[in-house]
């Protein structure tokens, strides 16, 4: 027995998740997206992995240019969340504009005032349905010096955040 894609979404729409931009380049194209499906790999190595949707230009600059950027938002990010999840129609090529970027050792694009930033050569591609698993080796990490990060996450088509909890 399967479910539908619509139940899929459904169910997927519960699991909340951080909200990170993914970054790329490849010559002088840079692409990105927003995304919750990243998670950590490998401590030893260092590794992390990113879901991307194969059909979209981020997925093509990541399979040439075999550079990631994970950069990891803090809800004073909604606005460059909501620009790369394309929720004004802007291109994966021209989201950019907003934002103060800065290229890291690999060639990804990294936001300077994220929660942290990784920065990651592209191990392996894995390909997994509509989406591929992009696996990273992170070379380098910039952590935010705020002491009280608030991060943007989202659930069931809301974006929100955290709280402690006793």
């Amino acid at each position: 027995m399967s479910i539908t894609a619509e139940e899929f979404r459904l169910g997927m729409r519960r699991l909340g998740g951080a909200v990170n931009i993914v970054t790329t380049s490849c010559g002088d194209v840079n692409a990105g997206l927003t995304a919750t499906a990243v998670t950590s790999l490998s401590a030893e190595p260092p590794k992390l992995l990113a879901c991307i949707n194969r059909a979209g230009s981020t997925y093509e600059t990541i399979s040439k240019g075999r550079c990631l950027g994970v950069n990891v938002l803090g809800v004073q990010h909604k606005d460059l969340a909501m620009l790369f999840a394309g929720m004004d129609g802007t291109p994966e090529t021209d989201r950019f504009a907003s934002g103060n970027w800065q290229v890291g050792a690999s060639g990804a694009l990294l936001l300077p005032d994220a929660l942290v930033s990784f920065d990651c050569g592209v191990d392996s591609i894995l390909d997994a349905g509509s989406h591929a698993i992009v696996i990273g080796s992170i070379i380098g990490v910039q952590v935010s010096d705020d002491e009280t990060p608030i991060p943007l996450c989202y659930l069931d088509g809301e974006w929100m955040t955290m709280a402690l909890h006793d």
